[in-house]
């Protein structure tokens, strides 16, 4: 029995070391996370990207707005700067509800918001000590992509840079990337353009995006120039060339939902990194006043930049006028303690734990602001949608889910038309064509072979294992404009052409005036000779 036992003791030791032999090598890296932007939509939407690498035993270093503070994770460190919401109120955000900006005018607004936050964020005493530290490493530096000055900490790291971003990118950086651009199948996120265009919509499009292009050039970047100047003085590249040595692009652009676009190796889709996040639970009260929605209940949400309070009195009053005629529960995120002549039939709530409430089984709808995140997580649920859209990529989300058959869009301003929104409401709620649209489209949208966070994981590893990803750049990032676009090719096989044409052209009436010359002599000749047989 003895040797029995030693048999099986020795089979066990070798099965375990065998199965260690074929367990890939992990190497816990050092990696830097900046998510600049105090907007609680786009934090949220890299926490399990972060969450994840940490669990995989990663020291993973993150600048947030919003940490989660979770002391289970062990090896992720947070640096607060929630602060930075009080600069974004400060600067009338909350307030955009009612200043209704163009496309036009939200471009310069954003960037004032961001390259304030960006100077306020890169005095915070922490990220000071992550500029001037000589003992620390980094193995990759991830950085949102509104903040492109911050890739200057994988200069003084030494490390490859990712470019994250919770929406898409701009024209400006599919150019940086190599990614073909079409103004008329592909626009920048806050053109409010989708599907097929008419002709003065693909006039307006093309305008825009040579706009957007204009701005890009002429205006953020030197704004984020001086910016890189005055924070890292140490760092010699100019922002032009840390773009252009960016390792990897991560984008949450879902093609099934937002279109097909070709894009280059370095460009990675995540989207869906969220999908299906939650594991907390609703607080008692909420989920006591969920459960009794025995007809179902629609859920209310402008979103965090979008605030209900600030709608203007005559909008909040159509509003609280017409959820009154709504035959269902009605759970409102407000965020002022109180709602002067509130509905029975609305419960107000400061914030609410969204993925929570979208997967309740007893929601029939969901009113929304169009945020990407929130269009994502509607899919996720099975969620039909109202969209009511005011500003940056908004009217382009609710575009989509238009087209989709998920949703309809009331405009702020058609609110105080007080039927608009009331059908809009019942006609999603009774008619189960929406219901059953975005149940497909989920089905489309998820059927790959990996999750947006385990590309995402995936990714962010190879470039730690590769030291980068130089080998996967596009080589047309690299060539001029008039390359690009073959103007000098076509330059030159159009000055061949001309060229051609003109010596065919003066070939031919070099003939014609020979022939005519010669015409002409003969028939003097023949006209001479005719004269003499004459005489």
């Amino acid at each position: 029995s003895v040797s029995i036992n030693s048999y099986i003791i020795s089979n066990m030791v070798f099965c375990i070391l065998f199965t260690v032999t074929l367990l890939p090598f992990s190497h816990c890296a050092n990696i830097l996370g900046i998510v600049g932007l105090p907007s609680y939509s786009h934090q949220v939407a890299f926490r399990p990207l972060w969450k994840e690498l940490s669990l995989r035993g990663h020291n993973v270093t993150i600048i947030t707005t919003d940490p989660v503070n979770d002391k289970r994770l062990s090896n992720l460190t947070e640096i607060d700067t929630k602060s930075m919401y009080e600069i974004v109120k400060s600067l009338g955000v909350a307030k955009a509800v009612s200043k209704e900006y163009s496309m036009w005018a939200w471009r310069e607004f954003a960037m004032k918001i961001s390259s304030t936050v960006s100077e306020q964020e890169l005095s915070n005493k922490y990220v000071q000590e992550l500029i001037h530290s000589k003992d620390k490493h980094f193995d990759v530096v991830l950085v949102e992509i509104f903040f492109p000055e911050y890739l200057a900490f994988g200069r003084l790291y030494n490390c490859p840079t990712i470019l994250i971003s919770s929406l898409g990118i701009v024209p400006y950086h599919h150019y940086k990337l190599g990614n073909p651009f079409n103004p008329i199948l592909h626009h920048d996120y806050s053109a409010p353009f989708y599907g097929k265009l008419k002709f003065n919509e693909r006039v307006l499009s093309t305008l825009y995006n040579f706009y957007v292009l204009y701005f890009d050039i002429y205006k953020e970047l030197p704004l984020r120039q001086s910016i890189l100047k005055k924070y890292f003085p140490d760092v010699k590249e100019t922002l032009n060339e840390l773009l252009d040595n960016v390792d990897l692009t991560f984008i949450t652009v879902n093609p099934v939902i937002q279109g097909v676009m070709a894009l280059g190796s370095t460009t990675i889709n995540i989207a869906g990194v969220r999908s299906k996040t939650h594991k907390d639970s609703l607080s008692v009260d909420l989920q006591t006043y969920l459960d009794d929605a025995k007809d179902g209940f629609i859920y209310f949400s402008l979103g965090t930049n979008v605030q209900s309070k600030e709608l203007s009195s005559s909008t909040l009053n159509a509003v609280i006028d017409i959820l009154k005629e709504i035959p269902f529960k009605i759970l409102w995120k407000f965020e002022a303690d109180d709602l002067p002549g509130k509905p029975v039939n609305v419960k107000i709530i400061k914030w609410a734990p969204q993925e929570q409430v979208l997967s309740h089984p007893n929601i029939k709808l969901f009113i929304t602001q169009g945020g990407l995140q929130s269009m994502e997580e509607a899919i996720c649920n099975h969620v039909p949608l109202v969209v009511i859209p005011f500003f940056a990529d908004q009217e382009r989300n609710a575009k989509i889910m238009l087209d989709k058959g998920i949703a309809k869009i009331v405009y702020p301003k058609s609110i105080l038309e007080k039927d608009k929104l009331k059908d809009s409401i019942l006609e999603v709620i009774s008619d189960p064509r929406y219901k059953d649209s975005i149940k497909r489209l989920h089905q489309l949208a998820t059927d790959e072979p990996m999750t947006g966070l385990e590309r995402a994981i995936w990714w962010t590893e190879y470039v730690i294992r590769n030291k980068g990803a130089k080998h996967l750049r596009n080589p047309a990032a690299d060539l001029p404009l008039y390359q690009y676009f073959l103007l000098d090719v076509l330059g030159f096989l159009l000055l061949v052409t001309i060229f051609v044409t003109a010596i065919i052209v003066i070939l031919t009436k070099s003939f014609i005036s020979l022939t005519v010359k010669l015409n002409t002599v003969k028939f003097k000749t023949d006209c001479g000779e005719q004269n003499k047989k004459r005489r």
